[in-house]
Protein backbone atom coordinates (compact mmCIF):
# COMPACT_ATOMS: atom_id res chain seq x y z
CA UNK A 1 0.00 0.00 0.00
CA UNK A 2 1.65 3.86 -1.27
CA UNK A 3 1.34 6.93 0.61
CA UNK A 4 -1.21 7.96 -0.69
CA UNK A 5 -3.71 4.86 -0.40
CA UNK A 6 -2.14 5.13 3.14
CA UNK A 7 -3.98 9.08 3.30
CA UNK A 8 -7.24 7.27 2.23
CA UNK A 9 -7.71 4.41 4.88
CA UNK A 10 -6.89 6.15 7.76
CA UNK A 11 -9.49 9.06 6.77
CA UNK A 12 -11.82 6.17 6.33
CA UNK A 13 -11.31 4.37 9.26
CA UNK A 14 -11.86 7.84 11.31
CA UNK A 15 -15.20 8.01 9.54
CA UNK A 16 -16.17 5.12 10.57
CA UNK A 17 -15.15 6.30 14.08
CA UNK A 18 -16.85 9.83 15.40
CA UNK A 19 -15.02 9.98 18.72
CA UNK A 20 -11.92 8.87 17.25
CA UNK A 21 -12.18 11.47 14.81
CA UNK A 22 -12.81 14.03 17.38
CA UNK A 23 -9.73 12.85 18.91
CA UNK A 24 -7.59 13.24 15.46
CA UNK A 25 -9.39 16.64 15.31
CA UNK A 26 -8.40 17.51 18.95
CA UNK A 27 -4.80 16.53 18.22
CA UNK A 28 -4.62 18.34 14.50
CA UNK A 29 -5.68 21.67 16.18
CA UNK A 30 -3.39 21.29 19.62
CA UNK A 31 -0.33 20.46 16.85
CA UNK A 32 -1.08 22.93 14.73
CA UNK A 33 -1.57 25.74 16.97
CA UNK A 34 0.31 25.57 20.80
CA UNK A 35 4.23 26.18 18.79
CA UNK A 36 2.73 29.51 17.82
CA UNK A 37 1.10 30.21 20.86
CA UNK A 38 4.06 29.32 23.04
CA UNK A 39 6.91 30.29 20.73
CA UNK A 40 5.49 33.32 18.93
CA UNK A 41 6.55 36.63 20.65
CA UNK A 42 3.63 39.29 20.83
CA UNK A 43 3.21 39.98 17.30
CA UNK A 44 -0.07 42.25 16.68
CA UNK A 45 -0.30 45.19 18.43
CA UNK A 46 -4.20 44.78 19.19
CA UNK A 47 -3.01 41.60 21.14
CA UNK A 48 -0.62 43.43 23.23
CA UNK A 49 -3.24 46.06 24.05
CA UNK A 50 -5.76 42.93 25.33
CA UNK A 51 -3.13 41.33 27.12
CA UNK A 52 -2.01 44.23 29.03
CA UNK A 53 -5.52 45.37 29.60
CA UNK A 54 -5.96 42.42 31.18
CA UNK A 55 -2.58 42.44 33.18
CA UNK A 56 -3.61 45.97 34.23
CA UNK A 57 -7.31 44.50 35.27
CA UNK A 58 -6.29 41.22 37.26
CA UNK A 59 -3.48 43.41 39.14
CA UNK A 60 -5.54 46.11 40.41
CA UNK A 61 -8.53 43.36 41.15
CA UNK A 62 -11.34 45.71 39.59
CA UNK A 63 -12.87 43.26 36.67
CA UNK A 64 -15.58 45.47 36.03
CA UNK A 65 -12.81 48.08 34.75
CA UNK A 66 -10.26 46.91 32.07
CA UNK A 67 -8.51 49.87 31.36
CA UNK A 68 -4.88 50.50 28.26
CA UNK A 69 -3.29 52.49 30.98
CA UNK A 70 -5.90 55.67 30.94
CA UNK A 71 -7.44 54.88 27.93
CA UNK A 72 -10.93 53.15 28.59
CA UNK A 73 -12.54 50.35 25.93
CA UNK A 74 -15.05 52.22 25.09
CA UNK A 75 -16.15 49.79 21.72
CA UNK A 76 -14.27 46.01 23.52
CA UNK A 77 -16.51 43.81 25.60
CA UNK A 78 -16.28 42.19 28.63
CA UNK A 79 -16.33 38.92 27.76
CA UNK A 80 -12.37 38.41 26.01
CA UNK A 81 -11.10 39.87 29.29
CA UNK A 82 -12.73 37.95 31.31
CA UNK A 83 -11.78 35.01 29.92
CA UNK A 84 -8.19 35.87 29.22
CA UNK A 85 -8.38 37.49 33.13
CA UNK A 86 -9.36 33.33 33.79
CA UNK A 87 -6.35 32.21 31.97
CA UNK A 88 -3.75 34.69 33.68
CA UNK A 89 -5.12 33.83 37.24
CA UNK A 90 -4.82 30.54 36.76
CA UNK A 91 -1.39 30.93 35.43
CA UNK A 92 -0.13 32.96 38.52
CA UNK A 93 1.29 36.18 38.80
CA UNK A 94 4.60 34.86 37.58
CA UNK A 95 3.52 34.58 34.32
CA UNK A 96 1.65 37.61 34.29
CA UNK A 97 3.91 39.09 31.36
CA UNK A 98 3.86 35.52 29.17
CA UNK A 99 2.16 36.45 26.01
CA UNK A 100 0.95 32.75 25.94
CA UNK A 101 -1.40 32.89 28.62
CA UNK A 102 -3.44 35.03 26.91
CA UNK A 103 -3.69 33.49 23.72
CA UNK A 104 -5.00 30.02 25.46
CA UNK A 105 -8.30 31.33 25.53
CA UNK A 106 -8.08 31.89 21.94
CA UNK A 107 -6.71 28.33 21.69
CA UNK A 108 -9.69 27.45 23.40
CA UNK A 109 -12.26 28.79 21.13
CA UNK A 110 -10.48 27.98 18.03
CA UNK A 111 -10.02 24.37 18.83
CA UNK A 112 -13.96 23.79 20.08
CA UNK A 113 -14.87 25.57 16.65
CA UNK A 114 -13.19 23.17 14.62
CA UNK A 115 -14.75 20.21 16.70
CA UNK A 116 -18.52 22.22 16.62
CA UNK A 117 -18.43 22.11 12.71
CA UNK A 118 -17.70 18.15 12.70
CA UNK A 119 -20.18 17.56 15.26
CA UNK A 120 -22.99 19.58 13.98
CA UNK A 121 -22.60 18.64 10.74
CA UNK A 122 -22.42 15.36 10.58
CA UNK A 123 -26.15 14.47 10.33
CA UNK A 124 -26.89 17.23 7.44
CA UNK A 125 -23.44 16.24 4.71
CA UNK A 126 -21.93 12.65 7.01
CA UNK A 127 -18.94 11.89 8.94
CA UNK A 128 -16.83 11.65 5.76
CA UNK A 129 -18.03 15.67 4.45
CA UNK A 130 -17.96 16.25 8.21
CA UNK A 131 -14.41 15.29 9.02
CA UNK A 132 -12.74 16.76 5.46
CA UNK A 133 -15.01 20.37 6.49
CA UNK A 134 -13.43 20.13 9.83
CA UNK A 135 -9.86 19.65 8.72
CA UNK A 136 -9.63 22.49 6.23
CA UNK A 137 -11.17 24.49 8.59
CA UNK A 138 -8.75 24.01 11.14
CA UNK A 139 -5.42 24.25 9.20
CA UNK A 140 -6.92 27.59 7.11
CA UNK A 141 -4.14 30.20 7.28
CA UNK A 142 -6.60 33.09 8.57
CA UNK A 143 -8.12 30.45 11.16
CA UNK A 144 -4.36 29.41 12.28
CA UNK A 145 -4.02 33.49 12.76
CA UNK A 146 -6.70 34.00 14.97
CA UNK A 147 -6.15 30.87 17.37
CA UNK A 148 -2.51 32.44 17.81
CA UNK A 149 -3.58 35.98 19.06
CA UNK A 150 -4.67 36.99 22.04
CA UNK A 151 -7.71 39.01 20.62
CA UNK A 152 -11.36 38.59 20.55
CA UNK A 153 -11.94 37.33 16.75
CA UNK A 154 -10.25 34.05 18.29
CA UNK A 155 -13.27 33.57 20.85
CA UNK A 156 -16.15 34.69 18.86
CA UNK A 157 -14.99 31.81 15.82
CA UNK A 158 -17.09 29.47 18.82
CA UNK A 159 -19.88 31.77 19.47
CA UNK A 160 -20.53 32.42 15.37
CA UNK A 161 -19.96 28.72 14.22
CA UNK A 162 -22.12 27.12 17.00
CA UNK A 163 -24.94 29.86 16.28
CA UNK A 164 -25.10 29.39 12.06
CA UNK A 165 -24.68 25.77 12.27
CA UNK A 166 -27.50 25.24 14.72
CA UNK A 167 -29.37 27.97 12.51
CA UNK A 168 -28.39 25.49 9.74
CA UNK A 169 -29.84 22.64 11.11
CA UNK A 170 -32.94 24.36 12.24
CA UNK A 171 -34.04 26.07 8.49
CA UNK A 172 -33.29 22.25 6.85
CA UNK A 173 -35.02 20.70 9.99
CA UNK A 174 -38.80 19.01 8.58
CA UNK A 175 -41.86 20.96 10.06
CA UNK A 176 -42.57 18.24 12.68
CA UNK A 177 -38.65 17.83 13.72
CA UNK A 178 -38.13 18.78 18.04
CA UNK A 179 -35.51 21.23 17.23
CA UNK A 180 -35.39 22.68 20.93
CA UNK A 181 -32.05 22.06 22.04
CA UNK A 182 -30.65 23.24 18.35
CA UNK A 183 -32.63 26.98 19.38
CA UNK A 184 -31.32 27.25 22.98
CA UNK A 185 -27.86 26.39 21.51
CA UNK A 186 -28.22 28.80 19.18
CA UNK A 187 -29.46 31.57 21.62
CA UNK A 188 -26.56 30.66 24.08
CA UNK A 189 -24.40 30.75 21.51
CA UNK A 190 -25.34 34.34 20.39
CA UNK A 191 -25.68 36.00 24.06
CA UNK A 192 -22.05 35.15 24.21
CA UNK A 193 -21.25 36.33 20.73
CA UNK A 194 -22.32 39.64 21.99
CA UNK A 195 -20.55 39.40 25.64
CA UNK A 196 -17.40 38.50 23.55
CA UNK A 197 -17.22 40.39 20.21
CA UNK A 198 -20.48 42.91 20.51
CA UNK A 199 -22.79 42.53 17.61
CA UNK A 200 -20.40 40.50 15.35
CA UNK A 201 -22.28 37.19 15.67
CA UNK A 202 -25.84 38.74 15.48
CA UNK A 203 -25.15 40.74 12.56
CA UNK A 204 -23.60 37.93 10.74
CA UNK A 205 -27.28 35.89 11.28
CA UNK A 206 -28.97 38.78 10.49
CA UNK A 207 -27.09 39.47 7.25
CA UNK A 208 -27.80 35.81 6.19
CA UNK A 209 -31.26 35.95 7.03
CA UNK A 210 -31.78 39.06 4.56
CA UNK A 211 -29.94 37.44 1.92
CA UNK A 212 -32.06 34.22 2.32
CA UNK A 213 -35.07 36.69 2.24
CA UNK A 214 -34.37 37.30 -1.24
CA UNK A 215 -34.09 33.07 -2.04
CA UNK A 216 -36.63 31.56 0.10
CA UNK A 217 -39.85 33.41 1.05
CA UNK A 218 -41.26 31.29 3.58
CA UNK A 219 -39.79 32.29 6.96
CA UNK A 220 -42.06 29.80 9.06
CA UNK A 221 -39.18 28.01 10.23
CA UNK A 222 -38.15 31.04 12.30
CA UNK A 223 -40.88 30.25 14.74
CA UNK A 224 -38.91 27.76 15.48
CA UNK A 225 -36.60 29.16 16.97
CA UNK A 226 -38.55 30.03 20.22
CA UNK A 227 -37.34 33.98 20.31
CA UNK A 228 -39.55 34.53 23.58
CA UNK A 229 -37.81 32.08 25.53
CA UNK A 230 -34.29 32.08 23.99
CA UNK A 231 -34.24 35.77 23.57
CA UNK A 232 -34.19 36.46 27.02
CA UNK A 233 -31.51 33.82 27.62
CA UNK A 234 -29.38 35.48 24.91
CA UNK A 235 -30.12 39.42 26.67
CA UNK A 236 -28.70 37.91 30.42
CA UNK A 237 -25.76 36.35 29.22
CA UNK A 238 -24.65 39.57 27.21
CA UNK A 239 -25.88 41.54 29.49
CA UNK A 240 -22.40 42.28 31.46
CA UNK A 241 -21.03 44.53 28.61
CA UNK A 242 -23.59 46.78 28.88
CA UNK A 243 -23.57 46.83 32.66
CA UNK A 244 -19.50 47.63 32.45
CA UNK A 245 -20.01 50.29 29.62
CA UNK A 246 -22.70 51.89 32.17
CA UNK A 247 -19.87 51.88 35.14
CA UNK A 248 -17.08 53.50 32.65
CA UNK A 249 -19.47 56.14 31.00
CA UNK A 250 -21.98 56.88 32.81
CA UNK A 251 -24.56 55.63 29.75
CA UNK A 252 -22.95 53.21 27.01
CA UNK A 253 -20.69 54.47 24.70
CA UNK A 254 -21.22 58.12 25.53
CA UNK A 255 -18.90 60.33 23.65
CA UNK A 256 -18.79 58.32 20.28
CA UNK A 257 -20.52 60.12 17.23
CA UNK A 258 -23.10 57.63 15.44
CA UNK A 259 -19.93 56.46 13.07
CA UNK A 260 -18.18 55.35 15.81
CA UNK A 261 -21.23 53.55 17.74
CA UNK A 262 -21.58 51.46 14.49
CA UNK A 263 -17.95 50.64 14.42
CA UNK A 264 -18.25 49.50 17.60
CA UNK A 265 -21.01 47.56 17.53
CA UNK A 266 -19.75 45.48 14.63
CA UNK A 267 -16.88 44.16 17.00
CA UNK A 268 -13.65 44.98 18.91
CA UNK A 269 -11.16 45.39 15.92
CA UNK A 270 -11.14 48.80 13.91
CA UNK A 271 -9.04 50.35 11.30
CA UNK A 272 -8.51 54.04 10.62
CA UNK A 273 -9.15 53.86 6.81
CA UNK A 274 -11.93 52.03 5.16
CA UNK A 275 -10.54 48.86 3.36
CA UNK A 276 -10.17 49.17 -0.44
CA UNK A 277 -12.98 47.02 -2.21
CA UNK A 278 -12.69 43.79 -2.60
CA UNK A 279 -10.35 43.58 0.22
CA UNK A 280 -12.52 41.11 2.07
CA UNK A 281 -13.07 38.82 -0.80
CA UNK A 282 -9.19 38.74 -1.52
CA UNK A 283 -8.70 37.79 2.76
CA UNK A 284 -11.49 35.25 1.87
CA UNK A 285 -9.92 33.32 -0.95
CA UNK A 286 -5.92 33.74 0.12
CA UNK A 287 -6.78 32.76 3.63
CA UNK A 288 -8.83 30.03 2.83
CA UNK A 289 -5.68 27.51 1.74
CA UNK A 290 -6.02 24.87 0.84
CA UNK A 291 -9.85 24.97 0.30
CA UNK A 292 -9.44 28.05 -1.87
CA UNK A 293 -8.23 25.66 -4.93
CA UNK A 294 -11.80 24.04 -5.14
CA UNK A 295 -14.02 26.82 -3.67
CA UNK A 296 -15.26 28.40 -6.93
CA UNK A 297 -16.38 25.16 -8.10
CA UNK A 298 -17.98 24.93 -5.29
CA UNK A 299 -20.01 27.94 -4.77
CA UNK A 300 -20.92 26.95 -8.40
CA UNK A 301 -22.29 23.56 -7.48
CA UNK A 302 -24.17 25.19 -4.66
CA UNK A 303 -25.90 27.66 -7.31
CA UNK A 304 -26.64 24.71 -9.21
CA UNK A 305 -28.62 23.12 -6.63
CA UNK A 306 -30.68 26.03 -4.98
CA UNK A 307 -33.40 23.64 -4.68
CA UNK A 308 -31.52 22.49 -2.04
CA UNK A 309 -32.27 24.73 1.69
CA UNK A 310 -28.71 23.07 2.56
CA UNK A 311 -26.90 25.06 -0.56
CA UNK A 312 -29.72 28.06 -0.07
CA UNK A 313 -28.62 28.19 3.31
CA UNK A 314 -24.31 28.40 2.88
CA UNK A 315 -24.74 30.89 0.00
CA UNK A 316 -26.75 32.84 2.06
CA UNK A 317 -24.37 32.93 5.05
CA UNK A 318 -21.35 33.32 2.70
CA UNK A 319 -22.74 36.77 0.20
CA UNK A 320 -24.77 38.25 3.09
CA UNK A 321 -22.03 38.62 5.19
CA UNK A 322 -19.57 39.33 2.35
CA UNK A 323 -21.67 42.08 1.33
CA UNK A 324 -21.84 43.56 4.91
CA UNK A 325 -18.19 43.53 5.05
CA UNK A 326 -17.99 45.34 1.32
CA UNK A 327 -20.50 47.74 2.09
CA UNK A 328 -19.97 49.10 6.02
CA UNK A 329 -17.46 46.84 7.61
CA UNK A 330 -14.45 49.04 9.01
CA UNK A 331 -12.84 46.31 10.30
CA UNK A 332 -9.27 44.54 8.87
CA UNK A 333 -10.36 41.49 6.86
CA UNK A 334 -7.86 39.22 8.60
CA UNK A 335 -9.67 38.92 11.65
CA UNK A 336 -13.35 39.16 10.03
CA UNK A 337 -13.67 36.98 7.24
CA UNK A 338 -13.06 33.33 9.15
CA UNK A 339 -16.73 33.26 10.23
CA UNK A 340 -17.81 32.38 6.39
CA UNK A 341 -14.80 29.71 6.78
CA UNK A 342 -17.32 26.39 8.25
CA UNK A 343 -19.75 27.89 5.06
CA UNK A 344 -16.57 27.53 2.60
CA UNK A 345 -15.46 24.24 4.14
CA UNK A 346 -18.87 22.19 4.19
CA UNK A 347 -19.43 23.39 0.34
CA UNK A 348 -15.48 22.13 -0.33
CA UNK A 349 -16.27 19.42 1.37
CA UNK A 350 -19.48 18.15 -0.10
CA UNK A 351 -18.06 18.75 -3.43
CA UNK A 352 -14.83 16.53 -2.64
CA UNK A 353 -17.02 13.61 -1.18
CA UNK A 354 -19.92 13.73 -3.86
CA UNK A 355 -18.79 10.67 -5.14
CA UNK A 356 -16.27 7.60 -4.00
CA UNK A 357 -12.92 7.49 -5.75
CA UNK A 358 -11.90 9.15 -8.49
CA UNK A 359 -13.72 12.35 -9.53
CA UNK A 360 -13.26 14.00 -12.77
CA UNK A 361 -11.25 17.58 -12.19
CA UNK A 362 -14.25 20.04 -12.13
CA UNK A 363 -14.29 23.42 -13.74
CA UNK A 364 -12.73 26.59 -12.59
CA UNK A 365 -10.55 24.70 -9.88
CA UNK A 366 -7.43 25.89 -8.75
CA UNK A 367 -5.45 23.76 -7.99
CA UNK A 368 -1.99 24.36 -9.51
CA UNK A 369 0.98 22.30 -11.76
CA UNK A 370 2.35 20.58 -8.16
CA UNK A 371 5.80 21.70 -8.94
CA UNK A 372 4.23 24.82 -8.76
CA UNK A 373 2.90 24.27 -5.12
CA UNK A 374 5.84 22.89 -4.02
CA UNK A 375 7.69 25.92 -4.97
CA UNK A 376 5.37 28.16 -3.28
CA UNK A 377 5.21 26.44 -0.30
CA UNK A 378 9.06 26.95 0.15
CA UNK A 379 9.61 30.10 -1.82
CA UNK A 380 7.39 31.43 1.34
CA UNK A 381 8.87 29.77 4.00
CA UNK A 382 12.33 30.81 3.05
CA UNK A 383 11.13 34.38 2.29
CA UNK A 384 12.02 35.91 5.91
CA UNK A 385 15.41 34.41 5.63
CA UNK A 386 15.70 35.88 2.01
CA UNK A 387 14.44 39.43 3.43
CA UNK A 388 17.33 39.31 6.10
CA UNK A 389 19.72 38.26 3.98
CA UNK A 390 20.51 35.17 6.39
CA UNK A 391 20.96 31.60 5.13
CA UNK A 392 18.13 29.24 6.86
CA UNK A 393 19.60 26.70 9.28
CA UNK A 394 19.75 22.88 8.68
CA UNK A 395 16.49 22.35 10.13
CA UNK A 396 14.82 24.41 8.59
CA UNK A 397 16.39 23.66 5.07
CA UNK A 398 15.01 19.56 5.52
CA UNK A 399 11.44 20.60 7.40
CA UNK A 400 10.96 23.19 3.86
CA UNK A 401 11.82 20.03 1.85
CA UNK A 402 9.16 18.21 3.99
CA UNK A 403 6.22 21.20 3.49
CA UNK A 404 7.14 21.51 -0.10
CA UNK A 405 7.16 17.11 -1.24
CA UNK A 406 3.21 17.76 0.72
CA UNK A 407 2.02 20.20 -0.85
CA UNK A 408 3.55 18.65 -4.71
CA UNK A 409 1.18 15.50 -3.05
CA UNK A 410 -1.68 17.48 -2.50
CA UNK A 411 -1.68 18.90 -5.77
CA UNK A 412 -0.99 16.08 -7.69
CA UNK A 413 -3.64 14.49 -6.60
CA UNK A 414 -6.28 16.69 -7.11
CA UNK A 415 -4.71 16.81 -10.43
CA UNK A 416 -5.47 13.39 -10.77
CA UNK A 417 -9.14 13.67 -9.67
CA UNK A 418 -8.19 11.97 -6.50
CA UNK A 419 -9.66 14.78 -4.30
CA UNK A 420 -10.39 13.29 -1.27
CA UNK A 421 -6.33 12.52 -1.23
CA UNK A 422 -6.15 16.11 -2.24
CA UNK A 423 -8.13 17.63 1.14
CA UNK A 424 -5.98 14.61 3.31
CA UNK A 425 -2.50 15.88 2.00
CA UNK A 426 -3.55 19.45 1.80
CA UNK A 427 -4.67 19.49 5.14
CA UNK A 428 -1.44 17.97 6.37
CA UNK A 429 1.10 20.23 4.03
CA UNK A 430 -0.95 23.76 5.92
CA UNK A 431 -0.79 21.99 9.31
CA UNK A 432 2.77 21.26 8.88
CA UNK A 433 3.87 24.52 6.87
CA UNK A 434 1.81 26.43 10.23
CA UNK A 435 3.84 24.04 12.76
CA UNK A 436 7.25 25.78 11.08
CA UNK A 437 6.61 29.10 10.04
CA UNK A 438 5.01 30.42 13.34
CA UNK A 439 6.55 27.56 15.73
CA UNK A 440 9.87 27.88 14.04
CA UNK A 441 11.27 30.07 11.52
CA UNK A 442 9.74 33.62 12.83
CA UNK A 443 10.33 32.81 16.28
CA UNK A 444 14.48 31.72 15.67
CA UNK A 445 14.53 35.54 13.48
CA UNK A 446 15.35 37.34 16.67
CA UNK A 447 15.99 40.57 14.33
CA UNK A 448 12.22 40.94 13.74
CA UNK A 449 11.68 41.05 17.71
CA UNK A 450 12.52 44.41 19.24
CA UNK A 451 11.52 43.80 22.58
CA UNK A 452 12.79 40.55 23.22
CA UNK A 453 16.41 41.99 21.77
CA UNK A 454 15.84 44.53 24.21
CA UNK A 455 14.37 42.14 27.09
CA UNK A 456 17.81 39.64 26.65
CA UNK A 457 20.15 42.87 26.30
CA UNK A 458 19.06 43.65 29.74
CA UNK A 459 18.45 40.07 31.50
CA UNK A 460 21.16 40.63 33.94
CA UNK A 461 20.20 44.35 34.16
CA UNK A 462 18.63 45.86 37.49
CA UNK A 463 14.77 45.63 37.30
CA UNK A 464 13.96 49.20 36.45
CA UNK A 465 11.33 51.17 34.00
CA UNK A 466 12.34 51.19 30.25
CA UNK A 467 11.18 54.42 28.14
CA UNK A 468 10.92 54.08 24.75
CA UNK A 469 11.86 57.24 21.40
CA UNK A 470 11.23 56.99 18.39
CA UNK A 471 9.65 54.32 17.65
CA UNK A 472 5.80 53.24 18.46
CA UNK A 473 5.62 49.90 20.20
CA UNK A 474 2.93 48.93 22.71
CA UNK A 475 4.53 45.42 22.75
CA UNK A 476 6.86 47.79 25.59
CA UNK A 477 4.08 48.73 27.86
CA UNK A 478 3.22 45.15 28.23
CA UNK A 479 6.81 43.53 28.50
CA UNK A 480 8.65 45.83 30.39
CA UNK A 481 7.46 48.33 33.32
CA UNK A 482 6.60 51.00 30.84
CA UNK A 483 7.11 54.92 31.62
CA UNK A 484 5.88 57.30 29.50
CA UNK A 485 8.11 59.95 31.10
CA UNK A 486 11.26 58.40 30.24
CA UNK A 487 9.64 58.03 26.70
CA UNK A 488 10.20 61.89 25.97
CA UNK A 489 12.97 64.01 25.78
CA UNK A 490 12.24 65.36 28.95
CA UNK A 491 12.30 61.91 30.91
CA UNK A 492 15.66 61.54 28.47
CA UNK A 493 17.08 64.49 30.41
CA UNK A 494 15.69 64.00 33.86
CA UNK A 495 17.36 60.36 33.47
CA UNK A 496 20.57 62.14 32.66
CA UNK A 497 19.70 64.75 35.60
CA UNK A 498 19.20 61.20 38.07
CA UNK A 499 16.34 62.54 38.82
CA UNK A 500 14.46 59.41 37.39
CA UNK A 501 15.72 55.93 37.51
CA UNK A 502 15.24 53.33 34.56
CA UNK A 503 16.58 53.02 31.23
CA UNK A 504 15.37 54.80 27.73
CA UNK A 505 15.86 52.57 23.83
CA UNK A 506 16.17 55.64 21.72
CA UNK A 507 15.88 54.75 17.50
CA UNK A 508 18.50 56.38 15.20
CA UNK A 509 15.80 58.19 14.04
CA UNK A 510 14.34 59.85 16.71
CA UNK A 511 18.35 60.93 17.49
CA UNK A 512 18.75 62.38 13.96
CA UNK A 513 15.69 64.30 14.88
CA UNK A 514 16.04 65.59 18.36
CA UNK A 515 19.54 66.86 18.47
CA UNK A 516 19.38 69.44 21.31
CA UNK A 517 17.53 66.95 23.65
CA UNK A 518 19.99 66.98 25.68
CA UNK A 519 22.50 70.42 26.72
CA UNK A 520 25.79 69.61 27.12
CA UNK A 521 26.30 69.10 30.92
CA UNK A 522 23.48 65.86 30.25
CA UNK A 523 25.20 64.90 27.85
CA UNK A 524 28.10 63.79 29.74
CA UNK A 525 25.88 61.79 32.10
CA UNK A 526 24.28 59.43 30.19
CA UNK A 527 25.89 56.13 28.52
CA UNK A 528 24.82 53.82 26.04
CA UNK A 529 24.80 50.07 27.22
CA UNK A 530 23.32 48.39 24.81
CA UNK A 531 23.61 49.00 21.11
CA UNK A 532 21.05 46.36 18.31
CA UNK A 533 19.78 46.46 14.77
CA UNK A 534 16.43 45.30 14.58
CA UNK A 535 13.13 45.21 12.46
CA UNK A 536 9.91 46.63 13.31
CA UNK A 537 7.44 43.75 12.01
CA UNK A 538 4.31 46.13 12.00
CA UNK A 539 5.55 48.29 10.00
CA UNK A 540 8.54 46.38 8.14
CA UNK A 541 10.99 48.56 8.43
CA UNK A 542 14.60 48.76 10.41
CA UNK A 543 15.92 50.32 13.25
CA UNK A 544 19.26 50.84 15.08
CA UNK A 545 18.38 51.09 19.01
CA UNK A 546 20.17 52.47 21.38
CA UNK A 547 19.79 51.39 25.57
CA UNK A 548 21.13 54.31 27.69
CA UNK A 549 21.30 55.14 31.08
CA UNK A 550 22.26 57.36 33.63
CA UNK A 551 26.22 57.02 34.17
CA UNK A 552 25.86 56.21 38.24
CA UNK A 553 23.31 53.39 37.69
CA UNK A 554 24.36 50.15 38.61
CA UNK A 555 26.26 48.34 36.47
CA UNK A 556 24.65 46.36 33.88
CA UNK A 557 26.39 43.21 31.95
CA UNK A 558 24.98 42.97 28.67
CA UNK A 559 25.69 40.13 26.30
CA UNK A 560 28.46 40.72 23.90
CA UNK A 561 26.25 40.99 20.40
CA UNK A 562 24.47 43.93 21.87
CA UNK A 563 27.66 45.78 23.15
CA UNK A 564 28.07 49.53 21.68
CA UNK A 565 31.08 50.55 20.16
CA UNK A 566 31.62 53.88 17.99
CA UNK A 567 31.32 52.02 14.51
CA UNK A 568 27.88 50.84 15.72
CA UNK A 569 26.67 54.11 17.01
CA UNK A 570 27.63 55.58 13.32
CA UNK A 571 25.53 53.12 11.63
CA UNK A 572 21.99 54.20 10.88
CA UNK A 573 19.46 51.47 10.18
CA UNK A 574 19.52 47.59 10.49
CA UNK A 575 20.88 45.43 7.56
CA UNK A 576 18.73 44.47 4.35
CA UNK A 577 16.28 45.56 2.20
CA UNK A 578 13.97 47.58 4.69
CA UNK A 579 13.46 50.46 4.29
CA UNK A 580 14.76 52.74 7.63
CA UNK A 581 11.93 53.62 9.98
CA UNK A 582 10.79 56.90 10.30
Amino acid sequence: MDGTETISSSLQNLVEKPRAAMLALLALCLAVYLPGIIRLPAVDRTEVIYAETTRDMVARGNWLDPRYGDAVHAFRPIGTFWAQGLAATVAGANNARNISVYRIPALVAVTLSVLALYWLTIPIIGSNAALIASGLFAVAPLTVVVANLAIAEGLSLLPATVAMLSLLRIYIAPRDDDTHRLAMLFWIALGFGVLINALLVPILVIATLIALRFVDRDLWWLEKLNAAGGLPIALIIAAPWIIVRFLQDGFPFAGLDFAGVVRALGGAQDMKLRAWPGTFVLASALGFLPGTALLAPALAKLSNECDSKLARFLLAWIIGYLIYLEAISSKPGTYMVQTMFPAFAIAVAMLVSSEDGKLPLPKFHAIPWPPLAALFAAVLLAAPYAVLRESPPAWAVIIFGAVATLFYLSAHEGRAGHLVRWAGFGVAALALFAITLLGGVLPGISKIWPMQQIQRALAHCPAAPVGILGFVEPTSRFVFKFDSKLSTGQGLGQLADNTVSGFAVISDYWNQQNPHALNRNQSTKIRPIACMHTIDPMRACSLTLTVVASTIAPPCPVPPEFACNEEFLLQSGAPGRLRICE
